[in-house]
């Protein structure tokens, strides 16, 4: 069942940070003496992920059209605070290729595995298996989501159009539910405060129709109930003009 509802993201705009399936996206490795080549997709379209124990969420094939994708880092397990091993920006040097096919969100980057500790680790852990994941942190543009099934245990939650993209990170851990809690724990409850808003706003909406479809019915009643009035006052007129 699908309720048409408005976006909590108009009122609560908010930074997702998503991790993916591994069966679906592992990163794989290319080196030299001087850099690392790491391709993957942090963004896979059309595949259905537990988003803790409130909904699944899927990400539309089109979510990315009109998409801000000017400027992504490429870090290792979202590591803000560290310098990221792979940049792309546009119409600047970039040191990570992008591109969006029929699959999701790909990237190529180019690590410089002499100079950065941390691009050298990252590539080792690729390179023996440790790591195959990716994950993504993104915003949703207002009205850029859809809910279904939302009276059922675990709801749907559509993302049909995606704001921007911020950054791409290689992590430890992508199989779900439990790496989505782990990668995700500064906004799971983000999620849990959005589903229970768009439940509570559903709720509302559905009260809302039922007080219109009540205070229908009434005014009828009151229109049909003034006709047989009149038409009574009109017969009694008739009757004493005779």
């Amino acid at each position: 069942m699908k309720i048409p509802i408005r976006s909590v993201s108009e009122q609560n705009p908010e930074i997702i940070k998503r991790l993916l399936p591994s069966n679906v996206q592992a990163l794989t490795l290319r080196s030299d003496d001087m850099e690392g080549v790491i391709d993957g997709y942090p963004i896979v379209f059309n595949q259905r992920t537990a988003i803790g124990k409130w909904f699944f969420e899927e990400i539309d094939s089109h979510a990315l059209d009109n998409a801000d994708l000017s400027d992504i880092k490429l870090l290792a397990n979202h590591n803000d605070m560290m310098i990221p091993v792979a940049r792309h920006r546009r119409g600047k040097r970039s040191t990570m290729d992008i591109n969006v096919d029929d699959v999701g969100l790909h990237i190529n980057a180019k690590l410089d595995i002499a100079n950065n500790a941390t691009a050298r680790e990252l590539c080792s852990a690729v390179m023996r298996g440790d790591i195959e994941d990716m994950s993504f942190v993104f915003g949703i543009e207002v009205s850029g989501d859809e809910w279904f099934d939302l009276d059922k245990p675990m709801p749907i939650r559509r993302i049909t159009k995606i704001s921007r993209v911020f950054e791409v990170s290689a992590v430890n851990d992508g199989a779900y539910p439990q790496t989505s809690i782990n990668a995700r724990s500064a906004t799971l409850d983000n999620d849990k405060k959005t589903l229970d808003n768009v439940l509570a706003e559903a709720l509302e909406n559905e009260k809302r129709a039922e007080e219109r479809a009540k205070a229908l019915i009434l005014a009828k009643q009151k229109f049909l109930l003034k006709e047989r009035y009149k038409n009574y006052d009109n017969q009694r007129t008739i009757g004493k003009k005779k």
